[in-house]
């Protein structure tokens, strides 16, 4: 087989060039489908771009997959319009980066915190790159919110609707990417199992403090508008990270009596405004509980 010799005990083979052709293909294609159904994949589904070089780089050295990169990069150019080169160059960075990542046997909590902060960055400039470019107010697109929440910062509330919205595609990718490649057959770090995952106190008294602070506090405290701004930020990680336990102890509770079809319910309900509140209140009490003690 022709390889090249690109780096110490490191080489590029044939195979790593051919798939690499087909990860530009398939990443091709999805450019041409997002023009074909009027920017459908970038507007309702933009981690989709991460995936073919998510896959490659995760099968391959760096050697291969960083040029592969920015082979997609250049395709960008021939297939897509100017508000795509964003959203797919934030999911070329993403896949690259966590296929690095796997390949390296990084652990899955660094995976996400590289999906997170990629979708991050791209999320937020994306979106005051286009209020600078096309002079658009963007606090008007959450008017809504202010009748809601009038003392909010509009700003504020971008930021943290860009960081939810990076946490869950960070999750979704993560998880859709981990059984990717093991129907693959690529090696990838195992995901912790849900049976082993464990609250960590610290965070959850934090978190309990923080909606303490939010809720009841400002009837009693004067606050200033700066520190009530910052504050909800603070709050929407702890319900989230509340959140997030309560769907853990479901799961495991489903796998303990087994009613293992139940699991489905277990992280869908997470995500089902006012059912969440049980959710929260789950991960609240499993965080309080000593080690040892089952719920």
């Amino acid at each position: 087989m022709l390889s090249m010799n690109t780096g110490k005990h490191v080489q590029v083979t044939t195979r790593n060039v051919t798939r690499g052709a087909m990860a530009a293909a398939i990443y091709a294609l999805l450019l041409f489908l997002n023009q074909q159904t009027a920017l459908g994949i970038e507007t309702a589904m933009p981690w989709l771009f991460i995936f073919p070089i998510y896959v490659y780089s995760a099968a391959s050295p760096l050697q291969a997959s960083f040029p592969c990169a920015l082979a997609m990069i250049l395709e960008t150019f021939l297939f897509g319009g100017f508000t795509t080169w964003f959203y797919s160059w934030t999911g070329i960075l993403s896949g690259f980066l966590t296929g690095a990542a796997i390949r390296r046997g990084l652990s899955g909590q660094l995976r996400l915190g590289i999906l997170f902060v990629c979708q991050f960055v791209g999320n937020l400039f994306t979106m005051f790159l286009w209020a600078g470019i096309f002079g658009m107010d963007i606090t008007e697109d959450f008017a809504m919110i202010r009748g809601f929440i009038p003392w909010l910062d509009m700003k504020v509330f971008i930021v943290i609707f860009c960081a939810v919205l990076s946490v869950m595609t960070a999750v979704c990718v993560n998880l859709l990417g981990a059984a990717l490649l093991q129907r693959l057959h690529i090696p990838c770090p195992p995901i912790t199992p849900v049976s082993r995952i464990r609250p960590n106190r610290t965070l959850v008294w934090l978190s309990i403090a923080s909606v303490i602070l939010f809720v009841v506090c400002p009837s009693v405290i004067v606050w200033k508008e700066e520190a009530r701004n910052w504050l909800l930020p603070a709050v929407m990680c702890a319900m989230m990270y509340l959140d997030y336990l309560g769907c853990v102890r479901f799961l495991q509770k489903c796998v303990a009596t087994g009613h293992r079809s139940w699991a489905p319910v277990a992280v869908i309900g997470a995500f089902v405004p006012g059912l969440q509140l049980l959710w929260v209140i789950q991960g609240m009490l499993w965080g309080l509980q000593k080690p040892g003690v089952n719920a």
